[in-house]
C-alpha cells in the first residue's frame, strides 16, 4: 500500500482540499460583495442621485466655467475702461488759503488746483476785500502753465501735483491682455505684477 492510497492520506488530502475550496469560495464572495459595492459606487458616481450622467454634469461645469471666464474678462474690460475715464476726471487737489488784501482777516482769499490723471486742469483763485471778490482761472496742461503764478497759485499747483493717485489704466490693461492669454505690451511688468493682478 503505498502512501497516496493509504485512508490517512486520502483523507487529509480530502480535508485539505475541502478547506482550500472553502477558502476560495470565501475570497469569491467577499470580492463579489467588494465588486457589487465599487459598482454601486460606480453608477451612482456616473448616473447621480438626480439621473444626471458624468458627462452631463461635467458638460454644465464646463459651460458654466466659460460663462465666468468671459463674465471676467468682461468686468476687466469694465475697469480698463472705467480707469481710463478716471484720467480724464479731476483726482487731484490743492488748496492754499491766505489773505489777499491788508484790510481782510480770516484767510478769505484762496488758490484751488484741480488736476486730472495727467496733470490737466485749472487754478482756481479768489480775491476777496472790502469792495468785493474777484475769481481768475488758469489752465494747467501736463502740470505746468504759459500764464505767471502768484506764490500762492504755485504753492496750490505743487501740493495737488505731490498728491499720489495711483494709475489704475496701465494694470487694468494689463490684467486684460494677461485674461485673454496675450503678453502685456508693456515691458515694465515683471511676473509678480502678473501674479497680483491674477490674483485680482
Amino acid at each position: 500500500m503505498t502512501l497516496l492510497t493509504s485512508p490517512i492520506a486520502l483523507t487529509s488530502l480530502g480535508i485539505i482540499l475541502i478547506l482550500v475550496l472553502l477558502f476560495l469560495v470565501l475570497q469569491y464572495v467577499l470580492l463579489r460583495s467588494k465588486m457589487n459595492r465599487l459598482y454601486r459606487k460606480y453608477r451612482r458616481f456616473m448616473n447621480g442621485d438626480d439621473g444626471g450622467t458624468l458627462e452631463h454634469r461635467l458638460t454644465n461645469e464646463l459651460l458654466e466655467l466659460r460663462e465666468m471666464v468671459n463674465a471676467s474678462r468682461g468686468m476687466l474690460r469694465q475697469q480698463e475702461l472705467l480707469a481710463t475715464m478716471q484720467l480724464s476726471a479731476f483726482q487731484k487737489t490743492g488748496l492754499v488759503r491766505y489773505d489777499a488784501f491788508e484790510d481782510t482777516g480770516d484767510n478769505l482769499s484762496f488758490s484751488l488746483t484741480l488736476l486730472d490723471g495727467r496733470n490737466n486742469g485749472i487754478v482756481l483763485s479768489s480775491l476777496a476785500g472790502q469792495e468785493g471778490c474777484r475769481i481768475y482761472i488758469k489752465r494747467i496742461l501736463n502740470g505746468s502753465t504759459r500764464e505767471s503764478l502768484s506764490s500762492e497759485e504755485a504753492e496750490s499747483l505743487q501740493i495737488a501735483l505731490n498728491t499720489l493717485m495711483p494709475d489704475m489704466a496701465p494694470q487694468a490693461s494689463v490684467a486684460t491682455q494677461i485674461a485673454d492669454g496675450q503678453e502685456p505690451a508693456s515691458a515694465t511688468v515683471t511676473k509678480t505684477d502678473k501674479v497680483e493682478l491674477a490674483k485680482k
